[in-house]
């Protein structure tokens, strides 16, 4: 009996963690593009090439996750290693909506992160792996620019905040890229 109400005070603590959580999530900093590429350990265009579930191990919990393998395009700043070509990203979200698995339980987790779309190119400011393994984009959407043609075919790109605070709405790459490589390279 003092199992179950040990185990229902701690569901209930991480329950209220989690709405914490959410609150603040929603107060998200705004960040300029300086500071996205101040706070980015690696900043690079890419193509999203699997999106497949994961599982990492943290204080005793399981937490599911989300890999996504990226082909790089355009290293823009940060250590690629001699395989530059290839990025692994592990973020916390689930693919599947069920968090049980056989008679173990999981700990849902908040799907805050960006959701990357397989065969989408991006410019992502990703932050340093943890020592799980876990990133994601800078700032949230903010850090996650979508690279899409316009009418005429010109590549432009923007974040999740349609740039806001960065550029007056969509800029065209190579304007984004010479502001970001002006900013890693002043």
């Amino acid at each position: 009996m003092k199992r179950k109400k040990l185990l229902l005070s701690l569901a209930m603590t991480f329950a209220l963690a989690l709405v914490s959580l959410s609150a603040s999530a929603a107060m998200v900093m705004k960040m300029g593009l300086g500071d996205l590429v101040d706070n980015a350990d690696r900043v690079f265009r890419g193509t999203v090439l699997t999106k497949e579930p994961g599982m990492v191990f943290l204080g005793g919990s399981e937490f599911s996750t989300v890999v996504y393998t990226v082909h790089v395009t355009d290293a823009l700043k940060g250590d690629f290693g001699t395989e530059k070509s290839v990025v692994t990203l592990t973020m916390l979200g689930n693919l599947k909506q069920d968090v049980s698995s056989g008679s173990s339980q999981r700990l849902a987790v908040l799907d805050m992160n960006p959701d990357l779309r397989v065969g989408g190119d991006y410019v992502l400011f990703t932050t340093a792996p943890s020592t799980v393994g876990l990133s994601t984009t800078v700032g949230l959407g903010q850090g996650l620019f979508r690279i899409f043609a316009n009418a005429d075919g010109r590549e432009l790109t923007a974040n999740e905040l349609n740039n806001q605070g960065i550029f007056d709405g969509p800029v065209q790459y190579t304007e984004f890229t010479s502001a970001v490589e002006a900013l890693v390279n002043p």
